[in-house]
């Protein structure tokens, strides 16, 4: 991922049940013209299907059960032209039908959707899981186990064990006693399709998985996860991270700001079938910026805040790298990473250039003002006016790894603080206020994506979803307003089926699913073996498409790419670990929310 996210505001047949877990499907080749979430609906959740039809009057639609029972029918509403797909549409709203169980909805002179369920417990019992063994997939300097992984065929060696050691390119760090200084990055995921690790992007995925962690406590606690450190006291979720964040402090030299990337000199095969080969691959340090300071002080802090109760020793060096990399940052606020090919870097990685610089210091205060108060940390008051004063001071909006602001508000609405009770009323009320402009949005779309239809579609389109799905999530736990619940759920429909292409964007999710994303590790590995599950795709990209086979001159939400061309499609099918991260938390918070759509 190189660039923001950031946007402006048969009738009788008989079914079987569809679970909702993995299983074999056939290729995204997609579904029909009567598009439904692949997986199912919750009980009490919106039920809206897309229909795509040339037809200007309503058409009928019926419900049946797996026994060709007719459950429930009706008539469609004809949205008609729908700007982001470029295709006449009709809604076949069955939000009232009572009854669980196995379904099938079909409309008159159009057909007949795939199976799926309706259910009152949670859809997803799997799915966040599966996601989260992602990062343990993607880990970096260490062997990948296959007790470890749902499948042993995906396991691998360890993917550049020398990053305990790695030069400044061109040797930009200082030098001691005439030899060149040498960064200890070991302990990271690979950031995305290729093996870089990158701060920015990082400390937004990182954040992302702990914001969801001090939201629910209860998230994926100790010997939850199959990860090597389960059964050690500390929750599954903060050892992943744990382990994914290690490489942020060696990023800091022995003086000045924090390297921006480290990666190869030149880009990696694709795939990668020797480990080896891919580990000798010259690699480096890149120049530094200010904002990836920033960042490792915003990571660190946080973790230190939450392994706190269960690593105090671990917690304490965290904390004092969190205030070393401030102070760095406060000293060079302006040094900017810059998207140019001028020899300062190595063209092995991506750039992740970003030249605003001011949101990154007030998430970063925000996380520090939070645990110096944590800590009863003489600083905290220091940190406070850092945040306080910040123009971004209750911000809220789109996350992502170059707008950071939101992410800031949103630590101090999760943590405990000694913020004004007024502030915090403004933060909730602007939340709640961006949280019912995405209602509305989706409320005006034939597909229910959370992005404008007037909007191009970004790289990564699928995490802006994702991304505003967790304000709506956020917005819910503070309003309690099901509208926002709601909202979440239909943004789910559209991942997993009701969108352009006819199919789910999740790995593993939905009879016509994506089974071809961009990942120099897991693509055309595993012939005899399920492409791992619970993987996002970055999805149609129509904003920045610099890849030779994302179409081009196709409406917003058709952007993207098809089967088999994975290897240069990394503008609409890649995946990554700030995608992935918010994937974990809205199918999380949409498990445990569950019941709430059904009580009175």
């Amino acid at each position: 991922m190189r660039t923001s996210l950031f946007l402006p505001l048969s009738l009788a047949l008989v079914v079987a049940v569809v679970p909702a877990e993995p299983r074999p499907g056939s290729a995204p080749d997609g579904a029909g013209p009567v598009l439904v979430n692949q997986i199912g609906y919750a009980a009490g959740a919106d039920k809206i299907a897309t229909v795509v039809a040339t037809a200007t009057k309503p058409l009928g639609w019926q419900l049946r059960d797996d026994k060709g029972r007719t459950v429930a029918s009706g008539s469609t509403r004809v949205v008609g032209a729908d700007k982001a797909s470029g295709d006449h549409v009709h809604h076949a709203d069955f939000s009232r039908a009572t009854g669980e169980g196995a379904r099938l909805l079909t409309v008159a002179g159009v057909g007949t959707s795939v199976p799926f369920t309706v259910s009152r417990k949670p859809l997803y019992p799997d799915l966040g899981r599966e996601a989260m063994r992602y990062f343990y997939f993607h880990r970096m300097g260490t062997p990948v186990e296959a007790e470890h992984l749902q499948h042993a065929a995906h396991a691998h060696a360890a993917l550049h064990p020398g990053d305990n050691s790695v030069p400044c390119y061109k040797n930009w760090c200082d030098k001691s006693g005439g030899k060149a200084q040498r960064l200890n990055v070991a302990g990271s995921w690979a950031d995305a399709g290729d093996f870089g690790v990158y701060p920015v992007n990082h400390a937004i995925a990182a954040w992302t998985l702990l914001n969801l962690y001090e939201r629910e406590r209860t998230a994926y606690g100790d010997g939850s996860l199959a990860v090597p450190e389960r059964a050690n006291g500390v929750p599954d979720i903060l050892d992943e991270v744990a382990y994914g964040s290690r490489f942020m402090s060696g990023m800091l030299p022995k003086a000045g700001l924090a390297s921006h990337k480290v990666h190869n000199h030149t880009w990696s095969a694709f795939p990668v079938k020797d480990i080896a080969a891919e580990n000798a691959m010259p690699r480096s340090a890149m120049p530094p910026s200010t904002n990836a300071t920033y960042a490792v002080a915003r990571t660190n802090a946080q973790l230190a805040r939450v392994l706190r109760p269960f690593d105090t020793k671990n917690a304490d060096a965290l904390w004092l790298s969190a205030q070393d990399a401030w102070r760095r940052a406060e000293a060079q606020p302006d040094v900017d990473y810059p998207e140019a090919n001028d020899g300062t870097d190595a063209e092995g990685g991506g750039d992740y250039a970003d030249t605003q610089n001011s949101d990154d210091r007030y998430a970063a205060a925000a996380e520090l003002y939070l645990t110096a108060e944590q800590r009863a940390d003489r600083a905290a008051t220091s940190y406070r006016g850092a945040v306080t004063g910040s123009a971004h001071y209750g911000e809220i909006g789109p996350v992502d790894w170059s707008q950071v602001a939101a992410a800031g508000t949103l630590s101090l609405l999760a943590a405990p603080s000694e913020l004004p009770a007024a502030d915090l009323a403004r933060m909730r009320a602007n939340l709640r206020t961006a949280a019912d402009a995405l209602v509305d949005t989706q409320r005006r779309e034939g597909y229910p994506a959370l992005i404008p239809g007037a909007d191009a579609y970004p790289w990564g389109s699928n995490a802006a979803v994702v991304n505003r799905m967790m304000l709506l999530g956020t917005a819910y736990d503070i309003g309690r307003d099901r509208r926002h619940l709601k909202a979440m759920h239909r943004a789910m429909d559209y991942l997993l089926g009701t969108n352009a292409m006819r199919i789910s964007y999740v790995t593993g999710y939905g009879r016509h699913r994506e089974t071809d994303l961009h990942d120099r590790l897991a693509w055309g590995q595993y012939p005899k073996t399920p492409y791992p599950e619970g993987w996002l795709s970055g999805g149609p990209n129509s904003a920045l498409i610099n890849d030779p086979v994302t179409p081009t001159g196709r409406p917003a939400a058709k952007s993207y790419a098809g089967p088999g061309t994975a290897p240069s499609a990394w503008g609409s099918k890649e995946n990554t670990i700030n995608w992935n991260a918010p994937l974990v938390w809205v199918v999380t918070y949409l498990n445990s929310t569950a019941p709430d759509l059904t009580a009175r």
